[in-house]
């Protein structure tokens, strides 16, 4: 669709694309920075500006100056919270969103087909083609991948306290998975309101999927819910602290079992009623406190993004 060669093609696009850089993202030693960045770019003939991403910054504020500014095709450098983030701030817009996969785990990117490193994701924005893709809520918010409730907010906790000890790795993150589940906070009690049927369930984690490719990382079932335009939701049974163990390295292993380590609801929305007025909720990997109740739906304002030339139809 984008013709590299074109002077006309690289003038426009030099003048349109903003990264939004994060520079905590992923492996320190291995993201590189704002250098490595334009240095990627410039084989392609291209010059984005690059803007770092600030913490301390609300991003959506971050964002409404960028699209001022006339970019009309933002890149997300980080991992899948920051994609996400940006995802949320771009809703509504006509803006085109590209991927630089940062991160420790990428499962957006890779859903995409979009290389990891650097050089070949830059690659993609240069030459790849836009697409719409579906995106769920969480509330008024957007995620991408996953939303969850439960043991996994406490786990995202301990990996930032392990991160900053060890680094970052997937090694890392799941010896923060094990360590909270050693401690075993209490489940939930929940009401879980689908399709006009409503079902009570007391539970250390619910897990919602809107990413069959991470579904399949995983080992796990539902990749069809999601093929069908529908959401998965995953329940762990309450079987106490090691039975909880047990299953999440079956997880971890790919070993998961359907109905022994977890149930299956598959729907185009879900509502979650929780005993406690407020919980602490993850998003692709951010978390937050929030009020419920909690309604889980797709979106109907598609993303646009950019993706590999090959990329068809194909499940995300």
């Amino acid at each position: 669709m984008f013709d590299a060669n074109s002077p006309t093609t690289a003038q426009r696009r030099q003048k349109s694309i903003c990264i939004l850089h994060n520079p905590h993202s992923g492996k320190k030693e291995a993201a590189g920075g704002a250098q490595a960045l334009k240095d990627a770019f410039a084989k392609h003939g291209l010059a984005p500006k690059i803007t770092e991403l600030d913490p301390k910054r609300d991003l959506t504020s971050t964002l409404q100056e960028v699209v001022a500014e006339g970019h009309d095709t933002i890149v997300a450098a980080g991992g899948d919270g920051t994609i996400c983030g940006v995802a949320q701030a771009l809703k509504g817009s006509s803006c085109t969103m590209g991927i630089l996969p940062r991160g420790t785990f990428n499962y957006f990117a890779r859903s995409l087909g979009i290389p990891e490193d650097l050089e070949g994701a830059v690659e993609v924005i240069a030459h790849g083609h836009k697409r719409d893709l579906r995106v769920a809520m969480l509330n008024d918010r957007v995620f991408l991948n996953n939303a969850n409730f439960g043991l996994y907010p406490q786990i995202l906790r301990s990996r930032e306290e392990v991160y900053d000890f060890w680094g970052r790795s997937r090694v890392a993150a799941y010896w923060s998975a094990l360590k909270v589940l050693f401690r075993w906070p209490r489940p939930l009690e929940l009401d879980i309101v689908a399709d006009g049927q409503r079902t009570t369930v007391r539970t250390p984690l619910v897990f919602v999927f809107n990413n069959a490719f991470q579904l399949r990382q995983m080992g796990m079932e539902g990749a069809e819910c999601i093929r069908d335009g529908q959401l998965a939701l995953m329940i762990a049974p309450d079987y106490g602290r090691w039975g909880m163990v047990r299953s999440s390295l079956a997880v971890l292993l790919g070993r998961a079992s359907r109905d022994r380590d977890f149930h299956l609801m598959c729907s185009d929305s879900f509502e979650l009623h929780g005993r406690r007025k407020r919980l602490l909720v993850a998003r692709d990997g951010e978390r937050a406190r929030m009020k419920g109740p909690f309604r889980l739906h797709l979106s109907e304002d598609a993303l646009q993004v950019i993706v590999p030339t090959d990329f068809g139809d194909a499940t995300r």
